[in-house]
């Protein structure tokens, strides 16, 4: 009976883990923004979407927020939209870094310290950042600076070249 228990978490984890592979749907997931509204990650399909998770105690998480605001700058009048989620227990601390990073796209906190989102995602360290396509797809994990960057002009001009330029067959 132990044994079968084990296999049975065994293959939980499997799932699981395949679930966040690049190319499979982006689990879905709704948290309150600051001022009280509910987003779902699935809102913002239709745009690729950089998913950031991180918390005001992370000190990788806040030195990643400087690149983050770049590639906002360069990518959020491309299609491209941005969610931060935190996964801070003290909402407080949250909202204060929230004012210090002033960061000017879409924010969430995740309830139980992100416990459920990190178990969802299967990812245990932050920063933890995420490429969605249009269809809520991951397209990318763990991007940070010019990684992302450069994964986003791919994608982009991917795009762009597809659409102006069809294939001719040579």
């Amino acid at each position: 009976v132990q044994n079968s228990s084990f296999a049975k978490d065994v293959r939980e984890e499997i799932a699981a883990r395949i679930r966040v592979q690049p190319g499979m749907p982006a689990p879905d997931f709704t948290l309150e923004t600051p001022d009280g509204a509910k987003l779902s990650l699935s809102d913002l399909r239709g745009k690729y979407v950089i998913l950031d998770f991180w918390a005001s105690w992370c000190g990788p998480c806040r030195a990643e927020i400087p690149h983050l605001k770049e590639a906002y700058k360069e990518y959020s009048n491309k299609g491209v939209a941005f969610f931060s989620v935190s996964i801070d227990k003290d909402d407080a601390a949250w909202r204060k870094a929230m004012k210090e990073e002033n960061m000017p796209w879409t924010q969430a906190q995740a309830p139980k310290a992100g416990k459920d989102v990190m178990k969802q995602y299967q990812f245990s360290g932050i920063p933890y950042i995420l490429v969605l396509d249009e269809e809520g797809k991951i397209v990318a994990k763990n991007l940070r600076g010019k990684a992302l960057t450069d994964k986003l002009e791919e994608l982009l001009s991917g795009k762009k070249k597809s659409v102006a330029m069809p294939a001719m067959g040579m």
